[in-house]
């Protein structure tokens, strides 16, 4: 087995095929076919099934795609760390990153990141929810995670950092009607349209269920999160979003307020039992030392 080897089943696996893959790893077709024939001998079991469609993983391919990965991330901070002797800390950290956690805890993370290891890169994949980031981090894709959800246990293989909690608010167009001065009942959204995810966010749980104790009904369901927020500003609905967009929507000119029975999700930072590269660590030590106020809500640093 070696790198070049793995880094052509792992070709196949991200494309889907030994065709696209060769094209895309700049190979020819039998190469390639030749390299994992090798492969899966020096293994003894196949990774494959080839299929009309394509190929198809075998459970000892599964078994080995987060192993190969980890292999190849191990040998590049080798690389790197051997050329990098006594210089600032460089690498590349991939991400699993849901939407509200990315606009914070981690715009602040990454501007505390950058300050201390201005080398360092973040490749943030999209996870709209939970279950998405797990499925990137266990699969070797993504070295770490910034989760916000509901707190329930994680699968088997997976560490959990949690950092702090984040809490479900309405956000309202400027010219709003709606009362600031206490937390809003259910019944006060009598007559609101809203501006909702798809089902399976906790957004969207929190709206359905002010939706079930109101007449609020949907004007806009949006896929996209940075959608959700102009739309409320162009006065379309209210939405129901996390407090870690609230001082952005307040500078925006939205109105922020509370919910008398709302919901709280829990942010952690996530990752496999493996040992972290130097990038990954770089980030977790950040995201577990920092000082986060209660709720993570806020886009100033307030310790600078």
């Amino acid at each position: 087995m070696d790198t070049r080897q793995l880094t052509y089943f792992l070709g196949v696996v991200t494309h889907g095929g030994f065709g696209r893959a060769a094209s895309q790893l700049h190979v020819s077709q039998p190469a390639l076919s030749q390299a994992i024939a090798n492969l899966e001998r020096d293994l003894g079991v196949p990774l494959f099934h080839r299929v009309p469609s394509g190929v198809v993983l075998t459970d000892a391919g599964e078994v080995l795609v987060p192993l190969a990965r980890q292999v190849l991330r191990d040998l590049d901070v080798a690389r790197t760390a051997t050329r990098s002797v006594g210089e600032e800390l460089t690498g590349r950290i991939d991400l699993a990153l849901m939407p509200s956690q990315g606009v914070e805890p981690f715009t602040t993370l990454m501007r505390r990141l950058t300050e201390r290891h201005p080398g360092l890169c973040v490749h943030g994949h999209a996870s709209f929810v939970r279950d998405d980031a797990i499925a990137l981090v266990r699969s070797g894709t993504c070295e770490l995670g910034l989760v916000g959800a509901l707190a329930a246990p994680y699968p088997s293989g997976i560490e959990v950092h949690t950092i702090g909690r984040q809490e479900m608010m309405l956000v309202a167009p400027p010219d709003s009607d709606l009362a600031t001065d206490h937390p809003l009942q259910p019944d006060e959204l009598d007559g609101q349209r809203l501006v909702v995810s798809p089902p399976g966010s906790v957004m969207r749980q929190m709206a359905d269920r002010l939706m079930s104790r109101s007449t609020a009904t949907i004007v806009v369901e949006a896929e996209h999160r940075s959608a959700i927020l102009p739309l409320v500003l162009a006065g379309v609905g209210v939405a129901v979003l996390a407090s870690a967009w609230a001082p952005l929507a307040r500078r925006s000119g939205a109105k922020v307020l509370r919910l008398a029975d709302t919901m709280h999700l829990q942010v952690d930072v996530i990752h496999r039992p493996v040992r972290l590269t130097p990038a990954a660590q770089a980030f977790l030590d950040v995201a577990v030392t920092s000082d986060w106020p209660a709720e993570i809500s806020v886009l100033d640093d307030p310790h600078p």
